[in-house]
């Protein structure tokens, strides 16, 4: 078995660090190289680094800025925000990005998606899932008005071969109540592509609950480092009683 990865989350608008609940809200939460810093230190396996308003704005993410939080971390980073062409992915990879994220062009463009996993390799290519519960199934979130399943996506994202999903429930962002275990089981069911699990996290209970009711090897973060006195450390230890291994 794997061992378990616990990664930050950490969200970005242009400026600083902020939080949502259920995708709305934004709450300024602090400076990015400041928290890359601090999750350096702590020996985290991970960072997700997102610029979450890029795509809406129509604009680059700040390689500046990116190339500053990857000088603080001696961990794996993935950027996403605002990748529309080969080039985005390349820059972000020259200023030391391990892997990036995509999700708002792989939703109308799965040519570019199979593009990149053909010149860049599918260890490279992330997708982030943002899935939100309707009585006619799981559906993805978007500013675009497309109505697009949970179902369809994968199957196109699964096809294109990229080698990992970022699964984040809408309803439970920011929430700290609880992972949706239901949306983990339904995606691990529908592919084999690794998954990092997140929204919800906001007690120790959550993060054993998690790993015992489904599969998934990685889990991400945000609300709890930001809002409560608990660490990477900490969850680590929590399922670590579950017999999940971890790296310490």
């Amino acid at each position: 078995m794997l061992k378990a990865r616990i990664i930050p989350i950490l969200t970005f608008n242009g400026f600083g660090l902020v939080k949502t609940k259920q995708f709305a809200n934004p709450r300024m939460v602090g400076n990015p190289v400041q928290a890359a810093r601090v999750y350096n230190q702590r020996g985290v396996d991970e960072l997700v680094f997102l610029d979450i308003f890029a795509s809406d704005q129509k604009r680059k993410i700040n390689l500046k800025l990116v190339a500053d939080v990857i000088k603080e971390c001696y961990m794996p980073v993935a950027i996403g925000g605002g990748i529309t062409c080969i080039d985005d992915i390349t820059n972000l990879l020259k200023i030391g990005a391990d892997k990036v994220v995509i999700k708002t062009k792989a939703l109308t463009d799965i040519d570019f998606i199979k593009q990149a996993v053909h010149v860049f390799g599918s260890q490279c290519i992330t997708i982030a899932i943002d899935a939100y519960k309707t009585e006619a199934g799981y559906k993805i979130h978007n500013k675009s008005g497309l109505d697009i399943s949970l179902d369809d996506f994968l199957r196109s994202m699964t096809e294109c071969e990229v080698g990992e999903f970022v699964v984040t429930s809408v309803d439970n962002d920011g929430m700290m109540n609880g992972f949706d275990c239901d949306l983990i089981n339904h995606v691990l069911s529908k592919t084999n592509i690794p998954v990092i699990a997140v929204g919800g996290g906001g007690e120790m209970e959550h993060y054993s609950e998690l790993f015992t009711k489904t599969k998934t090897e990685a889990v991400g973060s945000a609300s709890i480092f930001h809002f409560t006195q608990y660490t990477p450390l900490d969850i680590k230890n929590e399922i670590k009683k579950i017999n999940i291994p971890v790296r310490i």
